[in-house]
């Protein structure tokens, strides 16, 4: 298939924001456009998420594999693979080139560029909940990708790496032991990513855990053994450091910032702002002190 495959893709799925580097598509229609073509080693990675109602098989290398709901498959750089001629399954597939996987760089040595899939089997089937988990994160995924937002490219390099993260959990391998040692501050650092990426909209703890597949009292316990502060604080937080970055670095009203952070009116965010910081968004504005900078540690709780 090689490069004639990814142009396949381009002309049946366009994206043009991603330049025939990355797509995501209901597994049906993959199934589909794969029937027409002529199986030949592959030039990216295919990770195929299988949600349910599923027959038939799919082929890596000569290896048969049964589509079964709630599995996950990864095809890999030059691997041959095709689907049964009965094959039916619905579920989402994710295919990217090497050059986007290694768009961000990340200091951890597992998941820092694509050489992460060495060695992964090509079929796992995690638990419920880990796949609820990784359902979630595709779910995050396709909403960057049809977005096509700035930083787009940039947030779904890092989530395809959380991805493989959840990839290398579910295979239960020894190998990957040292990826499991501390899963509290695992779930800390992804509730620190969603925050993040959501805290205009969601300020919630529940909007969190339900993202996560967790409880909203399980993640709130995990934030306060990992960091001393409820998962609450933690949302307040950012909301305020963003808040206060907007009012020192622009001429926006406390309306337009409060409109921009999420908040229906004014008064709502004037309240919100002053019940956490102590002092209105005017006033923090008129007294902040001329060439300091806000730090992520100086709002209060």
């Amino acid at each position: 298939m090689a490069q004639h495959f990814l142009r396949r893709l381009a002309a049946e799925f366009p994206s043009p924001s991603f330049n025939q580097e990355f797509f995501l598509l209901p597994l049906n229609d993959f199934i589909a456009l794969c029937a027409k073509e002529k199986p030949e080693p592959v030039c990216c990675y295919i990770l195929i998420a299988v949600h349910s109602k599923a027959t038939g098989q799919i082929n890596i290398d000569e290896r048969q594999l049964d589509l079964q709901p709630r599995s996950v498959f990864l095809v890999a750089y030059h691997q041959i693979f095709s689907f049964s001629r009965e094959a039916v399954a619905e579920g989402s597939v994710l295919v990217f080139t090497r050059s986007f996987y290694n768009l961000i760089y990340t200091g951890n040595r597992r998941i820092r560029h694509d050489t992460a899939f060495a060695g992964l089997p090509p079929f796992v089937k995690p638990e419920k909940k880990q796949f609820s988990q990784f359902r979630q994160t595709i779910l995050n995924i396709n909403e960057e990708y049809h977005n096509a937002a700035q930083a787009s490219k940039e947030i779904i390099c890092l989530e395809l790496k959380v991805l493989v993260l959840r990839y290398m959990r579910s295979t239960g391998d020894t190998r990957f032991s040292e990826l499991r040692t501390d899963h509290k501050q695992s779930y800390v650092e992804e509730f620190r990513h969603l925050i993040d990426k959501h805290f205009r909209e969601l300020k919630r703890t529940s909007d969190y855990a339900e993202k996560m597949g967790l409880s909203p009292n399980y993640l709130n316990a995990l934030v306060r053994e990992k960091t001393d502060m409820t998962a609450e604080r933690l949302i307040r937080h950012r909301v305020i450091l963003e808040a206060q970055r907007l009012l020192l670095n622009t001429d926006y009203s406390a309306a337009e910032i409060g409109f921009e952070l999420g908040f229906s009116d004014k008064s709502h965010f004037g309240r919100y702002f002053k019940r956490i910081t102590g002092e209105s968004p005017n006033s923090f504005r008129q007294n902040f002190p001329a060439g300091e900078v806000v730090k992520d540690d100086e709002t209060s709780s």
